[in-house]
């Protein structure tokens, strides 16, 4: 009965943002004139594959009942280690082990302070989203703050490389999408998440081991923020010191247009990729109409507060019918 009701609200969610996308897709396409072009479409493949590869990693906390801020600042200290690396001639192999090392290591000590030293997310990820973006301006002081050139043109082939006509990025990104949205529906590990998230004490006294998928949990979104981080930076061909500067809450945002929910429990990562395309296409939107600034923030933020409403409104009416309520 539970998994019918997740189910249930997953769909509903899900469908109304694809109704949301539709509409905005023919909004723009007869709209502008510059929508349906190639440059474009390649434009948001770029934009839409590393937001996406991030939203997974934060998808499956939410689905665990947690959430990661510290992403943004991962992915921004990642592009700037490893273009500061492939500058002073290091190997893109190993530059690129470095700077998921990076991640992985943030996601490890956020995983560790929330699960086995019990402190709030929200404590623990706003401070490491601090503590990356002030190693980010130090890595990045002086003459470096312009940015990194890099010079190594084989790391060019993760960002700006194609293949049939596709980034290889984006073809990265839809294998991590379609690789998590398998294990979480599939396997019997996955499916722990989504005990977790619904019930993190009822899960602990059944035997799950709640602690160590925690830990991994947020191990995976600190790897997969590295990973977007080298991406872009591949695809810029220069680091950047304002990549991932403030998307954490854009991924949020994100992830619960895709089904997700603040209590846990519920969502799927093709999802986030969903709640990714909506925010991108919206901000295509803007750019196109020349919307401003402000009323950017306005839109979101409505946006933001109709899907928390929904959330609550489809909670509740599918546990009345389920007779919970």
């Amino acid at each position: 009965m539970f998994a019918q009701l997740i189910t249930k609200i997953t769909r509903s969610k899900i469908l109304v943002v694809i109704i949301m996308i539709v509409i905005l897709f023919l909004i723009l396409s007869f709209g502008s004139t510059t929508f349906l072009n190639s440059i474009n479409f390649e434009s948001l493949q770029t934009s839409i594959a590393p937001n996406a590869i991030i939203a997974a990693g934060m998808m499956i906390l939410l689905i665990s009942g947690v959430f990661d801020l510290s992403v943004g600042s991962v992915m921004g200290l990642t592009g700037a280690i490893t273009a500061l690396l492939l500058s002073h001639g290091v190997s893109v192999f190993a530059a690129i082990l470095a700077g998921l090392g990076v991640g992985l290591g943030f996601g490890l000590f956020n995983g560790f302070m929330v699960a086995y030293a019990k402190m709030n997310p929200l404590i623990v990820t706003i401070g490491t989203l601090y503590i990356g973006r002030g190693l980010v301006n130090a890595v990045m002081r002086g003459e470096l703050r312009s940015g990194i050139p890099i010079k190594n043109a084989s790391f060019f082939f993760l960002g700006q490389g194609k293949s049939l006509g596709i980034y290889n990025m984006f073809w990265i990104m839809l294998v991590i999408v379609i690789v998590s949205q398998f294990f979480t529906l599939r396997s019997y590990q996955g499916k722990k998440l989504y005990y977790i998230g619904s019930n993190y004490e009822g899960a602990r006294l059944v035997g799950i081991k709640v602690k160590s998928v925690r830990l991994l949990t947020f191990a995976l979104s600190g790897f997969l923020a590295a990973l977007a981080g080298i991406l872009a930076t591949s695809r810029f061909g220069i680091s950047s010191l304002y990549l991932g500067f403030h998307l954490e809450l854009k991924i949020v945002i994100s992830c619960l247009i895709g089904g997700a929910s603040i209590s846990g429990g519920q969502g799927l990562v093709v999802g986030s990729l969903l709640g990714v395309v909506f925010i991108t296409m919206i901000v295509s939107m803007f750019n196109i109409l020349e919307i401003g600034i402000y009323w950017q923030n306005i839109i979101v933020g409505s946006i933001l507060i109709f899907i928390v409403s929904l959330d609550a409104y489809l909670v509740n009416r599918n546990r009345l019918e389920m007779g919970e309520l």
